[in-house]
C-alpha cells in the first residue's frame, strides 16, 4: 500500500509538472500570437497617422475630448484596416525579400484569411462611429473616398506606377474627414495643411519607401516610381537614376514651398513677425526644415543598399517632419496641445516599436 501511495504521489507530481509546463508553453504561445497580430496591425505606427487625422479637427477648432477621442478611434481602426489589407495583398511580393519573410502573413503565423476578416471588421467599426457621432454628408463622403482608394492601392497598386501617391491621398482624405466632422465650411488653412501632408507622405511612400523596397520590388516586377525610373540594386550597391532624383527633389521642394506658404497664413504669421514667440517658432521651424532637407539628401545619395540604415534614416526624417508640422501650427494649437501632439506619437512609436521589434527606431517591415 505504501509503495502504491508513493507511486501515486510521484505520478501526481509528474502530472502537475507537465501541466505547469503545458500552461507556460500555452501562455508563451498566446503572448507570441498577440505580438504577431500587433505587428500585422503596424501598431507601433498608429500614433503617426492618428495625429495627422486629429490635426484636421483641431485646426477647425474642435476641443471636445470625447469627440476627439472618437476621431482618434476612427483613425485607429482605419490604420489597421489599411495596413492589414496591404500585407494581405503583398504576401507573394514580400516572400521574395529575405528581410520580410518574418512578417506575420508571409511566415504563416497568422492565416491570411484572418487579414480579410480584420480588414472588413475594422472598416465597419469606422463607419459605425462616423454615422453615430458625425452623420454629415461631407464626412461620410471623405470616408467613402478613403475606402475606395485604400482598396485600389492595396489590390492594384503594384501594377500602377507611382501608386504610392494613392496612400498619401487616403491619409489626406482622412485628415479632411476629421476637419469636416466639425460641420463647418473647410478653410484655406485646412487645404494648405492637407497639401503639406500630401507631398510629405508622397515623398515618404514613393521615394523613401520605394528605395527601401527596391531590392525585391524590381525583381517581382512591381511598378513603383523607383523601378519604373530604373533604380536597382546590383551586388549590394544602390543604383539611382537622374530621373528618380529629379522627381524626388521636386516633391521635397513643393513640400518646403507649402510649409513656407503656411507661415504667411493670417492665423499663423510667423515669417517677418516682430512678436518674440513667433520669432522663436520661425527659428525652430527653419532648423527642422534644414534637418528634413539634409536627411532627405543623405537618403537619396546612399551608395550601398543597407536596409537597416535606410530604416533609421527613414524614421529620423519623418520624425523631424512631424515635429515641423506641430511647430508651424503652434500659433493655432497652443502650448498644451502642441506638446501632446509632439510627445504622444514619439512616445507611442518608441515604446511599441521596442516591444514589437526590440529596437526603438527600426521596425522589421
Amino acid at each position: 500500500m505504501r509503495l502504491f501511495l508513493e507511486h501515486l504521489y510521484l505520478n501526481r507530481r509528474l502530472f502537475i509538472l507537465l501541466l505547469e509546463k503545458s500552461n507556460k508553453a500555452t501562455k508563451m504561445k498566446l503572448g507570441f500570437k498577440i505580438l504577431e497580430y500587433l505587428r500585422l496591425f503596424r501598431f507601433h505606427a498608429v500614433s503617426m497617422e492618428t495625429t495627422i487625422i486629429l490635426i484636421g479637427a483641431l485646426i477647425m477648432g474642435q476641443r471636445d475630448l470625447l469627440l476627439l477621442s472618437v476621431i482618434f478611434l476612427i483613425g485607429f481602426f482605419g490604420h489597421i484596416c489599411g495596413y492589414v489589407l496591404n500585407d494581405y495583398a503583398d504576401i507573394e511580393v514580400d516572400k521574395i525579400s529575405h528581410d520580410l519573410r518574418e512578417k506575420p502573413l508571409v511566415s504563416g503565423t497568422i492565416p491570411k484569411n484572418n487579414a480579410l476578416i480584420i480588414g472588413f471588421v475594422t472598416a465597419l467599426i469606422s463607419y459605425i462611429l462616423v454615422i453615430i457621432f458625425f452623420p454629415y454628408v461631407q464626412t461620410l463622403l471623405f470616408l467613402g473616398l478613403t475606402t475606395v482608394l485604400t482598396i485600389i492601392y492595396n489590390f492594384l497598386g503594384k501594377k500602377i506606377p507611382g501608386s504610392d501617391a494613392i496612400v498619401a491621398a487616403t491619409v489626406v482624405l482622412f485628415f479632411l474627414m476629421s476637419a469636416s466632422s466639425v460641420n463647418k465650411p473647410l478653410t484655406n488653412l485646412v487645404y494648405i495643411v492637407g497639401l503639406i501632408f500630401l507631398f510629405d507622405i508622397i515623398f515618404i511612400n514613393i521615394v523613401e519607401g520605394g528605395l527601401k523596397d527596391v531590392d525585391h520590388d524590381y525583381l517581382s516586377g512591381a511598378k513603383t516610381l523607383a523601378t519604373v525610373t530604373g533604380v536597382k540594386v546590383i551586388d549590394g550597391k544602390l543604383i539611382t537614376t537622374g530621373k528618380f532624383l529629379a522627381i524626388s527633389y521636386t516633391i521635397r521642394a513643393v513640400y518646403i514651398g507649402m510649409i513656407i506658404l503656411l507661415g504667411f497664413q493670417p492665423k499663423i504669421k510667423i515669417w517677418l513677425s516682430t512678436n518674440f514667440s513667433n520669432i522663436i517658432v520661425a527659428v525652430v521651424a527653419i532648423i527642422f526644415m534644414i534637418i528634413v532637407l539634409f536627411g532627405s539628401y543623405k537618403f537619396l545619395n546612399l551608395k550601398v543598399f543597407n536596409r537597416s540604415k535606410m530604416k533609421k534614416l527613414y524614421g529620423g526624417i519623418n520624425a523631424a517632419s512631424a515635429i515641423l508640422y506641430i511647430v508651424m501650427l503652434y500659433p493655432i494649437l497652443g502650448l498644451g496641445i502642441a506638446l501632446f501632439l509632439l510627445l504622444f506619437p514619439v512616445t507611442w512609436y518608441t515604446v511599441f516599436n521596442t516591444i514589437l521589434y526590440g529596437k526603438p527606431m527600426e521596425p522589421r517591415v
